[in-house]
């Protein structure tokens, strides 16, 4: 993902007593998009958001910023859904496991749109057996199995953001620890 920050901040959690951890890379943002999307992840939040800016050499003319927080489960779904809607900024935001849930990433591309996974300890997606099924009893009809595999991995989600992940290395964080 990014590097850490030194801010850190401890907010109220909100309905839920327990908390996730959870990071937002920004991957690329157009500058003029930067102000409204700080107001979109402060709307998701429940707290007020404002993040370190810094070039992005994957894309020129872009920018990337990096968010962790510790907060109710559901934050990286909430996350995803508003940011989604602001077009064309690339992003992936992940949550920590919480009781009865896996671990999850969301990874958004304006030419691939969302993909939502769930992810191991270790970071690998995991694929349930429902969804294996399903890819199984579709059959070739739709499309080839490997191919299928692929989608539900998100391979074309990782092939666009893995340059972008190696250019924000290094870009700084900031650190919510609780939120609503």
């Amino acid at each position: 993902m990014v590097a850490m920050s030194s801010t850190a901040r401890e907010l109220s959690s909100g309905s839920s007593s327990f908390v996730v951890p959870g990071k937002l890379a920004v991957l690329a943002c157009p500058p003029a998009l930067c102000p409204h999307l700080e107001f979109a992840v402060s709307g998701a939040l429940i707290a007020p958001v404002s993040l370190t800016w810094t070039a992005q050499p994957g894309r020129p003319g872009f920018l990337c910023a990096g968010l962790e927080w510790r907060a109710s489960p559901g934050t990286a779904g909430r996350l995803a859904t508003v940011l989604r809607r602001l077009g064309q900024v690339t992003f992936e935001t992940v949550e920590g496991p919480s009781p009865g849930c896996d671990a999850e990433r969301y990874s958004f591309t304006p030419e691939l749109g969302l993909h939502r996974a769930a992810i191991a300890a270790n970071g690998d997606v995991v694929v349930g057996e429902a969804a294996l099924l399903a890819l199984l009893e579709r059959g070739e009809a739709r499309e080839p199995l490997s191919r299928g595999l692929h989608r539900l991995l998100g391979t074309a989600w990782d092939d666009v953001l893995e340059p972008l992940r190696r250019g924000a290395h290094g870009a700084p964080v900031t650190w919510l620890r609780r939120t609503g």
